[in-house]
This record gives structure tokens, sequence and C-alpha cells, in this order.
């Protein structure tokens, strides 16, 4: 991950590690951040983010290898956490100084507004890059699970799209999905990624094998 602005202590505190500056040190909910309630995750995500050092804590304890499995880290769930997990083996690596832009209030509300009208993160991508903010879709996930989105890669369904959600997923998303089983991905983790329940995920599979 991209975190170029804290790749090294800052001049003033060398010599203390990082996590001595969490806001999550000095938290009085500290049960909200191992907890799976939805609310007690959004209260935990919101400390996270008045957190000085959320980018370094998020780029340390993210990785492939399973590592803070649970419980919420730099602003993220346990299964967010997955997807970025499995984006990484597809080679997509989230700017998270980029993802910290889309917070402030120059992008915060175009973003808000793309969302809204039903854009996916890549359509996201494509339009704030015409817009000169250059950034790639697992970047816009990134900053939009941070705003308390889902940040599922499936796209609105449009009012003459009578597909269930299944179908929808296999016709948009079978090559990714071939990929994944291929390189045997565990399923919760695919799911994770493309943002929908592992049993639709289950489905499509199916689907996919019995047509191969």
């Amino acid at each position: 991950m991209t975190t170029a602005v804290l790749t090294g202590p800052h001049p003033a505190v060398r010599g203390i590690h990082w996590a001595d500056l969490s806001a999550c040190r000095t938290a009085d909910a500290d049960g909200d951040f191992y907890g799976e309630d939805p609310q007690a995750s959004a209260r935990a995500r919101e400390v996270c983010l008045t957190c000085p050092v959320l980018l370094r804590c998020l780029a340390d304890r993210t990785s492939i290898d399973g590592t803070d499995s649970w419980g919420t880290v730099g602003g993220l769930d346990a299964a967010q956490r997955r997807a970025l997990a499995v984006a990484e083996l597809l080679g997509e690596e989230p700017d998270l100084n980029r993802a910290q832009e889309l917070r402030t209030p120059r992008w915060r509300y175009r973003l808000h507004n793309l969302r809204g009208a039903g854009c996916t993160p890549h359509r996201i991508a494509e339009l704030l890059t015409a817009d000169g903010f250059t950034v790639d879709a697992i970047t816009v996930r990134v900053a939009l699970w941070w705003a308390g989105d889902s940040g599922t890669l499936l796209a609105r369904r449009r009012r003459n799209d009578e597909r269930p959600q299944w179908q929808r997923v296999r016709d948009d998303h079978a090559v990714v999905i071939r990929l994944f089983e291929e390189n045997r991905v565990r399923r919760t983790d695919a799911a994770d990624y493309l943002g929908i329940g592992i049993g639709t995920y289950t489905r499509v599979v199916q689907d996919l094998q019995a047509a191969a």
C-alpha cells in the first residue's frame, strides 16, 4: 500500500512506536473495536477516522497472512480487510493517502453524490479521474468503507432488470470469479471482495461449474 507520508517516524516522535500515538489507546469504548455489532463497529470506525496514525495502522496490519482477522483496524472491519487481501492477489493496491484526500470537503461531496447515483467504485474512479483526481477503484472502496458504505462492486439494479442477484453477479464478474476458483481463494474472502453474501457467491460458482 502507498503510505508515503508515514514510511518513517515523525521527527518529533523518533523512538516512539506509531501505535503509541493511536486514538484507540485512549478510547473509552475499547470493546467496540472487537465486537461485531454494526453500531459498535461504526463507533470504532469514528475513533479510527480521528486517529493521527490511521494510515500507518491500516498499512501495517492489513496483509494476506490473515493477521488481525477480526475487529476494527485502520477504520475497516475484518471483512473489508479480507477484501483488501484478495485485492492484493489481483494486483490491486490502494493509495491510502489518496483515499484520505477523498475524505476532504473538496472531494467528499462529489464521492457521496456519485455513490448516491448508483455508481460502482470502478465508475466512480473513472469519473473522478476525468475530474482531475486520478484514483483507482480499490482506493475509492477504502474511502467508501471509511464513510460507512458497503463498497460493493455490484452495480445498482436497473428498473427493467429482473435478474436475481446471483445472475447479475455472474454476468458482471464471471471472469474474476473463475480466477478466484482457479487460485483456490477462500470463497468467504472472494465474497467479501465483491461485497456480496457467501450464499450468492456459492450460487454463482455452482452455475459456472455446471456450464463448464
